[in-house]
């Protein structure tokens, strides 16, 4: 079968359309424009008296960084170290002392520490000692010269190697605000000055210097730090002067 396909049967194009005169009129429902009207709105808000605009407040993060660690902590730590064993040595001799003049007291447990003016303070760790028994302890540790001295030398020594460690490298000793006023309630010298074998490994790890300032020390703040450096400057003053 053949189909024959002439260019003559296909409309041009370009062929233009008659242009109508009738207008197109929209006809709604007649319902539609009354219901409309009657309409009201789809949902309607009161605002409250309570109701605020959920808008957060600049949040301000002021991080203290501190100081670095002093190029002469070092030296102080050596000084810390030295008057730890000078302290240990009278501390022997006492407890040795003690043991011949009042075997009762020296087979008690107990703590000291340097206060702010200078005594030593017993601290009864254990519960083992009473009121009298604790006074007489009191009098017979700042009787004793050798063992004060070197307690107090203790205490400033190890003032000395915090202030001059960092918050954030070194040693991080200078995390800690360690004073003459707060000395007596953060370090406990008995347990320091105890042989590692006399002990159970948690006491004797509880004793450490380090340790003790990480449970019951002062952290330090910009505030206390600027403090620090103050009183420090002020004595290289007065050294000077």
């Amino acid at each position: 079968m053949e189909f024959s396909v002439s260019s003559a049967a296909i409309a041009p194009a370009n062929t233009n359309l008659t242009r109508s005169d009738q207008k197109l009129v929209t006809n709604p429902p007649a319902d539609a424009v009354k219901q409309l009207a009657n309409a009201g709105p789809a949902a309607i808000y009161h605002p409250s008296d309570d109701a605020q605009i959920m808008v957060e407040s600049p949040v301000v993060i002021e991080n203290w960084v501190g100081r670095s660690q002093s190029p002469d902590f070092p030296r102080f730590a050596a000084l810390a170290e030295s008057a730890k064993n000078t302290l240990k040595t009278s501390f022997e001799t006492f407890q040795s002392t003690l043991s011949a003049t009042h075997p009762d007291l020296a087979g008690k447990k107990y703590g000291f520490t340097v206060e702010a003016d200078g005594r030593l303070k017993v601290l009864n760790t254990a519960g083992q000692l009473s009121s009298a028994d604790t006074q007489r302890l009191t009098d017979l540790l700042n009787d004793s010269s050798d063992l004060k001295t070197a307690a107090i030398a203790f205490r400033d020594a190890s003032i000395d190697m915090v202030d001059a460690d960092s918050p954030w490298s070194g040693s991080y000793l200078g995390r800690y605000n360690l004073t003459k006023e707060n000395f007596a309630n953060t370090i406990d010298l008995a347990p320091m000055l105890k042989p590692r074998g006399s002990v159970s490994p948690q006491e004797f790890s509880d004793g450490l210097f380090f340790n003790q300032l990480a449970y019951k020390g002062e952290r330090a703040t910009r505030e206390t730090e600027a403090a620090m450096l103050a009183r420090r400057a002020a004595q290289r003053f007065s050294a000077q002067a």
